[in-house]
């Protein structure tokens, strides 16, 4: 038996199982209908083109367009903020020339938050550092997201309806050796993506129903003609019809950063993810209740493991759990590799400390527990703690995230035992 490539095997296998769905409310069904261009990049709230820093494109992608624009679209009346990608990429990048996952983005922004772009501005691999950012990043959480199948011709209308809805997608194809021509009016259209290398994440900011490419040269673009040959007509046979995409490389990518990318290359390209698209819903604006404040300085922060209770309840918050998040089901080619899914601390390695190399100040939602006494455990998968916890506190918020309430934890500043070590509110 012919052994297929890894990347067409499995995305067959993925293909099989189906799609995965955190679901999002459903759009108006037939909303792109009588639509047949729409362009969500020159609407408010869509984020200037940035070229990303080092290997950063997922969290680029759904984070700073994709999660800024659903923010801006949930609050209409707020003025529009960009959230920053960077965060999330010195957590989850093993080194600034790796590549991290979209989905995990999103999880882990669901329990941390995500800074805005002002208080988290550049990339680099230290974290942000200060507990009044590390709160305002509580209040812009993504409140689900779901993958959607495009593969097929009948996929087409769920994805046209989400971007007719004004909601940006993301999409992920290999990118070395892509086909750009240019076009009348002075735009870019993508006759191909890669066929080769690495993924590359991208925006979906619209569509048009009319732009298309001569594929098999009769001069004429047809829908409805087998080009391929395969005895059927399928969306590999389109010749019309393209989404407009937005790529983090930046301005200087196709035409200001956009480009229009022929759509009947989610039936062409062997790889995984081309089969499917994503989009994402923001949470309201909620302020956490209670937020634990940690003044550490760690000289290396990978294997850091830190359990909160208040002698009842217990949680392990993200990045510092050991525990991993469970999978969706079926099986998703978008979240097959993710690293919120494996066993083992979700940090990074790097060490913990201020830009003046001091602690590192942060903060972490446990508004799950109730106190009035509290406890802290630290411990480590990794290397042994080197380090000093400098102070550590329990504080509850207002609706306006002023602090009302703090409880201290004893004993600090202390030096981190290599084991790890607890703190208690009370003696």
């Amino acid at each position: 038996m012919a052994r297929l490539p890894f990347a067409t095997a499995l995305s067959a296998l993925l293909l099989a199982l189906g799609s995965t769905s955190c679901q999002l409310p459903s759009p108006t069904q037939g909303a792109s209908a009588g639509h047949a261009r729409i362009d969500l990049s020159t609407r408010p709230g869509f984020p200037p083109s940035m070229r990303q820093e080092g290997f950063s494109c997922a969290q680029q992608v759904g984070l700073y367009y994709l999660l800024s624009a659903a923010r801006h679209q949930s609050r209409p009346s707020s003025p529009p903020l960009a959230l920053s990608p960077y965060q999330a990429y010195a957590i989850l990048a093993d080194s600034t020339s790796s590549g991290t996952h979209l989905t995990d983005g999103w999880n882990l922004a669901r329990e941390t938050g995500v800074p805005l772009l002002r208080d988290r501005p550049h990339g680099g691999t230290a974290l942000m550092h200060g507990f009044p950012k590390y709160v305002q990043a509580l209040r812009q959480r993504p409140a689900s997201y779901q993958l959607l199948p495009l593969r097929r011709e009948a996929d087409l209308a769920a994805v046209k309806d989400r971007l007719a809805s004004g909601q940006l997608v993301a999409c992920d194809f290999q990118v070395r050796d892509a086909k750009l021509l240019a076009r009348p009016p002075g735009d870019m259209l993508v006759t191909a993506w890669g066929r080769h290398g690495p993924g590359h994440t991208m925006v979906y900011a619209g569509y048009d129903e009319t732009i298309g490419y001569d594929v098999n040269g009769d001069h004429r673009l047809t829908n409805d003609l087998d080009i391929t040959g395969d005895g059927r007509v399928t969306l590999a046979d389109h010749e019309k019809g393209a989404f407009l995409v937005v790529n983090p490389w930046g301005p200087r990518w196709g035409r200001g950063g956009k480009a229009w990318a022929l759509w009947r290359e989610h039936a062409l390209s062997p790889w995984p993810r081309a089969g499917e698209v994503a989009t994402v819903q923001a949470a309201p604006d909620t302020p956490p209740r209670l937020v634990l404040r940690l003044s550490l300085q760690l000289q290396e922060r990978r294997g850091l493991l830190l359990r909160a209770s208040d002698g009842t309840h217990h949680l392990e918050p993200l990045p510092f759990r050991a525990s991993p998040l469970p999978r969706s089901a079926p099986a998703s080619a978008w979240e097959a590799f993710g690293k919120v899914h494996r066993p083992g601390p979700l940090i990074s390695q790097g060490p913990l400390a201020n830009p003046a190399g001091g602690p590192l100040e942060m903060g972490l939602d446990v508004s799950s527990l109730r106190g009035p006494h509290f406890q802290l455990h630290l411990a480590t998968a990794g290397p042994p703690l080197v380090g000093t916890l400098q102070a550590a506190a329990f504080v509850e918020l207002d609706a306006a995230s002023r602090p009302i309430r703090e409880t201290p934890l004893l004993g600090l500043p202390a030096p981190l035992p290599p084991a790890g070590g607890t703190w208690s509110s009370s003696p």
